[in-house]
């Protein structure tokens, strides 16, 4: 077996492992039927796997590497950073997953915000996601995920796990947002300490919807901060004493 057959080998364990986990269940019924659709994609830094405005209704598992998402903001006048995906997680562009239940509420406007979440109803991604690092991702149809959720509960139960999850990121991420810059740089430092590093300062200064020269000045402070306490444990990789840490949460 060579590298790239292992590495792949690896990933789908690994995937297996994390949806078995998500659905409560020993084995995922028709777990082969499944892994037949899976395909592997490997990406280079900058390159896209998806646009905003696309149909693309997959599921994919990050097995290595570094994506963001952006979307268009403020009129459409510039590109915002909202998210990035990392090693172990599962994501999608949600509205292009076709869920037939949600394109028959929004085409009966059974919904307050319709016209809002109407994008859902078109089938179409709402933002662009682009390889920040060299990738490994596994690719699955969202149809497949779908058809054997209505034949078994497990793959239901799947489902609506990581649409809880991604929910409940969604919250937490409103209440972060509600932050000052620098709080939000101080719990980025204490929650993905590892993140900083991987990204250029334009694109965690994006996300943080703050100027470069902002962000270096907040980081210049928490650095000097942490310098001033000698006596105080420092978080490998953070510069970010754990008192300050802590105080940050």
């Amino acid at each position: 077996m060579n590298v790239a057959d292992a590495s792949t080998a690896h990933a789908l364990r690994s995937l297996r492992l994390l949806l078995e986990a998500y659905a409560s269940s020993g084995e995922l019924p028709q777990w082969e039927a499944a892994a037949a659709q899976i395909r592997v994609v490997r990406l280079e830094p900058g390159a896209v796997l998806f646009r905003a405005g696309e149909a693309h209704p997959y599921v994919y598992f990050v097995q290595r590497g570094l994506l963001k998402s952006q979307m268009k903001v403020d009129g459409g006048r510039r590109l915002a950073t909202v998210f990035f995906s990392e090693e172990g997680e599962i994501m999608a562009s949600l509205p292009a997953l076709s869920m037939d239940g949600a394109q028959r509420a929004l085409a009966r406007s059974l919904h307050p915000r319709t016209r809002t979440l109407n994008v859902a109803a078109e089938a179409q991604s709402i933002y662009t996601m682009t390889a920040l690092e060299p990738c490994l991702l596994l690719r699955l149809p969202f149809a497949t995920i779908n058809q054997l959720a209505a034949k078994h509960a497990a793959w239901a139960r799947l489902i609506a796990t990581v649409s809880g999850l991604h929910a409940t990121t969604l919250q937490m991420d409103v209440a972060w947002l509600r932050g000052t810059p620098e709080q939000r740089y101080r719990d980025l430092l204490a929650e993905q300490p590892g993140l900083i590093d991987r990204v250029t300062q334009r694109d965690l200064a994006n996300f943080l919807n703050i100027t470069s020269v902002a962000l270096s000045r907040i980081a210049k402070r928490v650095r000097d901060e942490s310098e001033i306490m000698p006596d105080a444990e420092v978080a490998e990789g953070t510069g970010l004493s754990v008192e300050a840490r802590h105080s940050t949460a």
